[in-house]
């Protein structure tokens, strides 16, 4: 965007016109929208993380769907990214983690 950018100023102006029309579209209520997971945060959460897979490794299907299912319903589960806006991870491969689900899930929801 700019004199010398290749993308059209106008073509961004329709991007930012859509995008909100999009999130003023989406019901009021219980999924949010946004991580609010800071930086330092999501670094943290996928320090732990790794070190979960390193110890214990990749889960049953069976766990990881629940565990899917849990975070889908879940008021802090943004639908569009697949994400949590809790920790920012992306539930769809984290969920398929091993090791203690309380340390995994910032909201503790997960059963096993």
């Amino acid at each position: 965007m700019g004199p010398v950018s290749a993308w059209p100023r106008d073509r961004h102006d329709e991007l930012i016109i859509a995008t909100h029309a999009i999130h003023k579209s989406k019901p009021a209520g219980r999924h949010e929208t946004k991580v609010n997971a800071g930086l330092g945060q999501m670094a943290k959460g996928l320090a732990r993380n790794v070190g979960q897979v390193i110890v214990h490794g990749k889960i049953s299907e069976e766990i990881r769907n629940e565990r899917y299912e849990t975070c889908k319903s879940c008021q802090f589960f943004i639908e569009d990214s697949k994400r949590c806006s809790e920790c920012g991870c992306f539930m769809e491969a984290k969920t398929w983690i091993g090791g203690d689900p309380d340390q995994l899930c910032p909201k503790q929801k997960w059963s096993r």
